[in-house]
């Protein structure tokens, strides 16, 4: 009860606090062959020296269908020590489960690349470890053109194996703010790897 309890109001707390000091954010939606892929990120700094901040997102996946969909949110407090390297404790729910977890990131913006890499553990009775990242290139190819690429990774074990993982891929262009091309969504879970599922589409995504 105790850890549901923090948990909840862990996750609560970066949702409340994260919009005051908004940095950035993004929304994408991602026309796939076999369902409507939606995502919303935002990030946000708590300082001058960017050592707090907190990266959030909401994502949801429809089936054609209407069988099923799928709804995830999640909150990344970070503390970046060094050189881009620091801890983060995350808070998620989603339609499956929730969790909270911790673990050390490395967190670097520079002209044409972003990256952020994050292993975590859970932070409860169950052993559950995961990695995560995304990382983007972004040249300038233009005056007003930008070459928009960017790979993003899920991964989660427990203590049987592999449970889960999610690749999402996107490339296209950057023009004004918006991104667009082709994406692709791509999932395998069990121990072996077995179960797998694509979704590959177009997207369309703003930067604010």
């Amino acid at each position: 009860m105790f850890q549901y309890f923090v948990r909840h109001f862990l996750f609560t707390f970066f949702c409340v606090f994260s919009t005051p000091i908004l940095n950035s954010q993004s929304f994408e939606v991602l026309l796939g062959h076999n369902r409507v892929f939606i995502d919303a990120q935002y990030l946000s700094f708590f300082d001058e020296e960017h050592k707090w901040s907190l990266f959030s997102r909401a994502r949801a996946t429809a089936e054609y269908d209407q069988t099923q969909t799928n709804l995830f949110t999640a909150g990344y407090l970070n503390y970046t020590i060094n050189k881009g390297f620091g801890l983060s404790i995350v808070g998620r729910i989603s339609t499956l489960d929730s969790g909270l977890d911790f673990g050390p990131h490395f967190f670097k913006n520079t002209k044409n690349w972003s990256f952020f890499i994050l292993p975590t553990i859970n932070l409860e009775n169950e052993l559950l470890y995961s990695w995560f990242s995304i990382i983007k290139y972004t040249p300038q190819l233009k005056e007003a053109l930008k070459l928009y690429s960017s790979y993003e990774q899920f991964s989660a074990f427990n203590i049987n194996g592999h449970i889960t993982s999610v690749q999402r891929i996107r490339l296209g262009l950057d023009r004004m703010g918006y991104q667009f091309g082709m994406g692709l969504n791509l999932r395998q879970s069990g121990q072996q790897f077995s179960d797998f599922d694509s979704n590959i589409g177009g997207f369309i995504r703003k930067q604010f």
